[in-house]
């Protein structure tokens, strides 16, 4: 049975804070909430956390999170495209200039200001991320090594921790995460704020945990489903918040970055070099 229909079926046993959760659900026809936190929908409801986690034990889920997953699949397999021929193309390109434009809308100029300040001030920067946000982070490693800055994207859990434990006020974490709850991050962030490291934060949540740890936020907007996870309309918002970034970083240290520039141009063009 369908989430939706189940909620339905037992709307009449439940209590009022419970149909006020029921009617969100119900009404959510655009499935936003996939792309909530826990936070988010209570802070959207005016109720407590553990309200929405009973209603969804109530209705037999482990959780706020199994009761997600449940909903994407069902909005997965609504949209998906199984059987068809042809797909249109056009509505692919739509999304991205849409998710482009929707991230470009949030970007604030003063926290801009901030991140590229940090990045000058600080001696290295380490970009961590998993899954598809650690792609990203790998990007952006090779992206700003090309104009000088010391830098390096950490992609294994284990690695963030282990780097986190070593690192003082000299050192710079980009955290990239859409959902910005992931533990094991947010566990590494902590300790690596905790050892007076500065932190920036690329997510699509202001008020995620990570966010929360962060001397600055810079906020993406490209709404994942947990099944279909790992899409290129999420990593497409994420390089563009970065490349802003290091557009500013590298307009601001020009004469600096040039020159590194034309080294690495340089030894690349040796390598490629026929002897």
């Amino acid at each position: 049975m369908k989430t939706k229909n189940l909620i339905e079926e037992n709307y009449i046993t439940l209590t009022k804070t419970e149909k006020k959760i029921a009617n969100f659900l119900l009404a959510d026809q655009n499935y936003l909430i996939i792309n909530m936190t826990l936070q988010e929908l209570s802070k959207e409801l005016g109720l407590g956390e553990a309200s929405i986690i009973r209603f969804c034990r109530k209705m037999g889920f482990r959780g706020f999170q199994d009761l997600k997953v449940s909903l994407a699949i069902e909005n997965a397999k609504d949209e998906g495209t199984e059987g068809q021929e042809e797909v249109d193309d056009s509505q692919t390109m739509e999304t991205m200039v849409q998710v482009i434009q929707s991230t470009n809308e949030g970007i604030h100029q003063e926290k801009i200001k901030d991140a590229v300040r940090l990045m000058g001030e600080k001696g290295q920067i380490f970009f961590y991320g998993a899954g598809s946000s650690g792609f990203t982070a790998e990007i952006a490693e090779a992206r700003l090594l090309r104009v000088g800055k010391r830098c390096k994207a950490v992609k294994d859990s284990h690695l963030q921790t282990i780097q986190a434990a070593v690192m003082d006020s000299s050192d710079l974490v980009i955290a990239i995460s859409i959902s910005g709850t992931t533990n094991d991050l947010f566990q590494a962030l902590k300790t690596a704020r905790d050892n007076g490291c500065a932190l920036i934060v690329i997510t699509n949540h202001e008020n995620s945990p990570i966010a929360k740890l962060a001397d600055c936020v810079l906020l993406t907007h490209a709404p994942e489903n947990p099944v279909t996870g790992g899409t290129f309309i999420s990593v497409v918002s994420q390089l563009y918040v970065l490349d802003v970034l290091f557009s500013r970083y590298t307009a601001q240290n020009w004469q600096k970055t040039h020159s590194y520039r034309e080294k690495v141009a340089i030894s690349i063009n040796e390598k490629l070099e026929e002897k």
